[in-house]
């Protein structure tokens, strides 16, 4: 039986005709209508505390139980902290369907190269087919979730009208976004979209570049130029993740030569990263290396197609929220600060009351529950300042060449 969400997803695809799409949606009770547990989310007020779920991308096949294990994460770390449990938090998720022309992997070499390669961009352009060049370059999805999560907090009378500067600030403030992989992406085009919104609208460059600073993002292995962003987006990453196809030349250097250094923090220049040496526990830390073990194929697919009965997760896995039983002791202590992050961030949402504007903390701040975790986070910076001197004395035509051959090795996806 098809579902509610199903059924406006349809309604949805039937409209756009094969351009992509988004929609919010949001937790419920289970029902006939809703075996998902996800319905469509009723329009958010500007000036609403609300955390927004960006998923990471499943390519074209759309999988709405993979949407609702990430909501739920999300959704129940809110619920069940005992310091913002007893508020008002919107918990929505942007539920994206690419449609016929979108191709998330071509749109995310699309932002490499338009932001740092700029003199290469109309070359790639003019090498997408012309029923895709739109809809790759500016998807229709990204701006549904401009207009039903950002615009109304920019602007009034449907978007044509600019706000008054305070209330901009504290409306962008009440909004918090998790985003993962892709997702990653989308908040950069999403800025693209707030930038051009803001001009049209009269903000001066000090009051966008203002505006933008107080809209944090907690952005989990995010595959984006991130260190070019001027929202508050703070990457949390494994240094051994090779999902990313594009990395800037420290994540690099880190993947040609492993280091085990626990956590660090990387500065603005690298993505306001916070890093662990690596998640599995096996091979650092003292512990010995994952044995591994030759498989046929057939026993491949039977393992992929088996209920996975192990809490393990990979170096490209979502890290968040709760441990489980690989994690190194850096991998935990990342998602320590990551936690802090998400909660300190909400709570300084919930303070934007009575007229009044708070501003965003400062990551040291933000990380932060108590003076051991401040003592931890200068550990981390201190650790980030020793590999970045490491690194500005390597040579870099080695990391140049390391990563030409890493992205030039094939790759076969199953659909």
């Amino acid at each position: 039986m098809t579902s509610g969400i199903e059924k406006y997803i349809a309604q949805c695809e039937e409209i756009r005709k094969g351009s992509s799409f988004a929609f919010l949606a949001e937790r419920c009770e289970t029902s006939e209508d809703a075996p998902h547990r996800m319905r469509v989310a009723n329009p958010l007020q500007p000036d609403e505390v609300c955390v927004l779920v960006l998923p990471a991308s499943n390519g074209r096949k759309f999988n709405l139980k993979g949407h609702n294990g990430m909501l739920k994460r999300v959704d129940e770390f809110v619920k069940n902290n005992p310091k913002l449990s007893s508020n008002n938090i919107r918990v929505c998720m942007a539920v994206s369907h690419f449609g016929k022309y979108h191709d998330d992997k071509i749109a995310r070499d699309g932002l490499w190269h338009e932001l740092t390669a700029p003199q290469y961009f109309e070359r790639f352009k003019s090498s997408i087919s012309p029923e895709c060049r739109e809809e790759i370059l500016n998807p229709q999805y990204i701006n549904d979730i401009f207009e039903a999560a950002i615009l109304p907090r920019i602007s009034k009378n449907d978007g044509n009208e600019r706000l008054e500067q305070q209330q901009v600030l504290r409306n962008i403030r009440k909004l918090n976004i998790v985003s993962r992989c892709h997702s990653g992406y989308v908040v950069m085009k999403l800025e693209q979209l707030m930038n051009k919104k803001m001009s049209e609208l009269g903000y001066s460059t000090t009051e966008q570049e203002q505006i933008k600073s107080q809209l944090m993002v907690l952005c989990y292995n995010p595959d984006c130029p991130k260190s070019l962003s001027k929202l508050y987006m703070v990457s949390i990453e494994s240094a051994q993740d090779r999902h990313n196809k594009y990395n800037n030349y420290m994540r690099e250097w880190l993947l040609m030569a492993p280091k085990d250094f626990g956590v660090c923090y990387m500065t603005k220049k690298w993505g306001r990263a916070l890093m662990c040496s690596q998640i599995d526990k096996y091979g650092v830390e003292g512990n010995p290396p994952r044995q591994k073990k030759l498989m046929s194929a057939d026993d491949w697919f039977r393992n992929v197609n088996a209920s996975n009965d192990t809490d393990e997760i990979g170096e490209h896995d979502w890290i968040a929220f709760k441990p489980t039983s690989n994690m190194s002791k850096g991998a935990l202590k990342l998602q320590k600060f990551a936690n802090n992050i998400l909660t300190n961030s909400i709570l300084n949402s919930l303070s934007q009351e009575n007229g009044k504007f708070e501003p965003l903390p400062k990551i040291q701040n933000l990380v932060s529950g108590n003076n051991k975790d401040k003592c931890d986070f200068a550990k981390a910076a201190i650790v980030g300042y020793r590999l970045e001197q490491q690194f500005l004395f390597s040579d870099k035509t080695k990391v140049d060449q390391y990563a030409n051959m890493r992205r030039s090795i094939p790759v076969i996806e199953l659909d």
